[in-house]
């Protein structure tokens, strides 16, 4: 896999025009196959980390063009008529932005975190009510799925979670695709970065009393809004427990049983996963697990 991935990526970084075409036959198939936008965004990114902002956004216009064409000859299913690319190329864009100033992950994570809690509040004042404009939304986009209905997201309760469901994935995707987009130019340029560079992702604990105050904010002046912006926090301290668990894990010697249990969690209980990963993460914003000597040294 590894092998393929450095292969692709090498494909990209080969000059303008096969970086264009790349990009553009994933932009195109992203219409239609949702995954694609993030290897689309990936690319764009490969781009931005590895020749500058300026470069990736001239990258990013020239493939919307032939990406507008294609929908407009052959338009998405209902639901899509924006599509998944459009949200999460900008995000990628402007966090290699920060990823390559500095080599941080920290920032550009935030950064994703921020514009999505900014998306979702706008959501809520612009509309007035996001769950009635959520749920416009989904009675246009049920039309394209074969025996989907709004009343099922109704019963379950996921249609009063969708303002903060729709960012959290959002966040999570264009994270993801840093990451992937990371990963492509360790494999180029500098073998055996990516995972200490992803185990050392840590907030400032400034960035946990932020998200705390503005809970306290949304609880006292818009109740509504109190569990989308926690569920956006939840997305951006999930990483950091991953990190963390990646971290102690390679500190350790413990080998992959040692992450592999937070993985399987989010796969069979995402909720209770991802939950669980972000408290750790907020409990690291303020005691640093990965500077705690090992078992063995406090023994000793």
């Amino acid at each position: 896999m590894r092998e393929v991935m450095r292969d692709f990526a090498g494909l990209i970084m080969r000059g303008k025009g096969l970086a264009f075409l790349v990009a553009s036959l994933l932009g195109a198939l992203s219409l239609y196959f949702l995954p694609a936008a993030s290897f689309c965004a990936a690319a764009i990114g490969l781009v931005g980390l590895r020749l500058g902002a300026v470069k990736g956004v001239v990258l990013a216009l020239a493939v919307a063009v032939p990406v507008t064409v294609c929908g407009y000859l052959f338009p998405p299913r209902p639901g899509l008529e924006l599509p998944l690319l459009v949200l999460i190329g900008p995000l990628v864009l402007g966090a290699a932005a920060l990823l390559r100033r500095d080599g941080r992950q920290g920032p550009p994570l935030l950064f994703i975190g921020a514009v999505c809690m900014a998306g979702a509040i706008a959501i809520e004042l612009i509309s007035g009510d996001a769950a009635a404009f959520w749920k416009g939304w989904l009675q246009h986009a049920v039309k394209g799925v074969k025996g989907a209905t709004v009343q099922g997201f109704e019963e379950n309760g996921t249609l009063v979670l969708m303002n903060g469901l729709i960012p959290f994935l959002v966040g999570a995707s264009a994270f993801l695709t840093l990451l992937l987009a990371r990963w492509w130019q360790s494999l180029l340029y500098n073998p055996d970065q990516f995972g200490p560079e992803f185990q050392r992702l840590r907030l400032p604990r400034t960035a946990l009393a932020a998200v705390v105050a503005l809970l306290l904010l949304v609880h006292f002046l818009r109740p509504a809004l109190e569990m989308h912006i926690l569920l956006v926090g939840i997305m951006i301290y999930a990483f950091q427990g991953l990190a963390v668990v990646h971290g102690v894990v390679a500190q350790r010697g413990i080998g992959w049983t040692g992450w592999l249990p937070p993985y399987l969690a989010l796969v069979f209980v995402p909720q209770f996963g991802a939950v669980g990963l972000a408290v750790l993460g907020a409990a690291d914003a303020l005691a640093n697990f990965r500077r705690l000597p090992a078992a063995e040294s406090r023994a000793a």
